[in-house]
């Protein structure tokens, strides 16, 4: 439970803040621990509340967007560079974020942070916060720049969310169109069709091949539907498995790479993260071997992840990361080049900097061509399922006509 307090400092001043405890005796200890004499302590109303409901505690068990975190460490930054202590920042920022999970763990951070945790290893104790946000925060107390640091990982957190929109957005059209074209297909053959085939028994009419192949198709999904629902579930799943499988992950990330259309698509996102948050490391003061290993960690795919492992363990032995990237078939040219500039110029950060702004700027454009492509081609998928189901259908239509005429 979450307690307001209010209490007196020994040089008289007025202190007041929120402390989660079971209890007052415990925040009365927490309190006088503090070297404060408690003058009042209540039940925060708010934190009852939100205890007591159902609903709000199935809330705080769902996800917290990357948006959301965004704009809390955007806040935060805001808040510490015009002079606002750490903890009343947070205790703002606890009370207005809308996201109830985000909320409680800023609370919870906050009453860490106030028992006299640093705030990245306040952060450490929650999920909600990876291991990379810990990082930069962590070296920004240590370089005494808190609020830059912090201003910095909001910055590369937008970046993400921004890269991550643009690649569903690529994914989503064509999904959409050909969910809901296989939908009216499913419709077309297991509902209008056979009703069709009825009809022209009736009329003793000589079928042509094509419309005879389409009833048979029709008939077949009708009785046996669950084959090809079952085929695609047991495809998702066994694409999951392989996923999370770390014998089968290599090679479902190398066939992910070698995708025609996306394959390079998800090649690039996957280097402008990775630069990124290596970039963002660097300048933060985070060493490099702790964040080669953390970008190998954030890169989501195993070939990339083994290049970064293979770059730490190099410059663990002081060799240069441009000269190894140059051998690792995974890494451009280009990455490796600029990689060597930086280190002889020791502009290591924004040489890595230049080369995710350049690999986001090339999926932009991947994606707009992409999607010129894939219109006339979803348009010519649909326009030939129609021109099918047409044909099987009006082609016994009119050699009717014809014989009774």
């Amino acid at each position: 439970m979450d307690f307001k307090y209010k209490a007196r400092s020994t040089d008289g001043k007025i202190v007041e803040g929120v402390l989660s405890a079971t209890s007052q005796e415990g925040v009365v200890n927490a309190i006088r621990q503090r070297g404060l004499f408690p003058i009042r302590i209540e039940q925060d109303a708010s934190s009852a509340k939100s205890e007591g409901g159902l609903l709000a505690q199935m809330q705080k068990m769902g996800t917290v967007p990357l948006r959301d975190k965004v704009i809390f460490f955007r806040q935060l930054a805001t808040m510490i560079n015009a002079g606002v202590t750490l903890g009343n920042a947070l205790d703002i920022l606890a009370g207005q974020t809308k996201n109830l999970r985000l909320a409680d763990s800023i609370t919870q951070v906050k009453v860490r942070v106030d028992s006299g945790l640093s705030f990245s290893e306040a952060m450490k104790t929650r999920s909600e916060f990876s291991m990379l946000m810990t990082a930069m925060i962590a070296a920004g107390e240590e370089g005494g720049v808190l609020d830059k640091s912090i201003d910095r990982l909001a910055t590369f957190l937008e970046r993400q969310d921004e890269l991550r929109r643009k690649v569903i957005s690529a994914v989503t059209y064509p999904a959409v169109v050909i969910l809901f074209a296989l939908v009216i297909l499913y419709i077309l053959v297991t509902v209008v069709m056979p009703r069709f085939s009825q009809v022209f028994k009736g009329m003793n009419v000589e079928l042509p091949a094509v419309t005879l192949a389409v009833f048979d198709f029709s008939n077949w999904m009708a009785e046996f539907w669950y084959i090809p629902m079952g085929g695609f579930l047991l495809f998702i799943v066994l694409v999951v498995l392989m996923n999370r499988n770390s014998a089968t992950r290599p090679l479902l990330d190398r066939i992910k790479l070698r995708l025609p259309l996306v394959g390079d698509i998800i090649f690039k996102s996957i280097m402008a993260r990775s630069n990124r948050t290596l970039s963002s490391l660097v300048e933060s003061g985070v060493p490099i071997l702790r964040a080669l290993d953390m970008t190998a960690d954030v890169s989501d795919n195993y070939l990339v992840s083994t290049g970064y492992t293979a770059l730490r363990e190099a410059a663990k032995k002081g060799a240069s990361l441009g000269d190894t990237a140059k051998n690792l078939k995974i890494f451009p040219v280009m990455i490796a080049h600029m990689m060597k500039v930086g280190e002889e110029t020791g502009r290591l950060e924004e040489m890595l900097a230049k080369v995710a702004d350049w690999f986001e700027t090339e999926l932009d454009e991947k994606i707009k061509r992409l999607t010129s492509i894939i219109e006339p081609l979803l348009i010519i998928f649909v326009g030939g399922i129609v021109a099918l189901v047409a044909l099987a259908i009006f082609t016994p239509i009119v050699t009717a006509i014809q014989q009774f005429m």
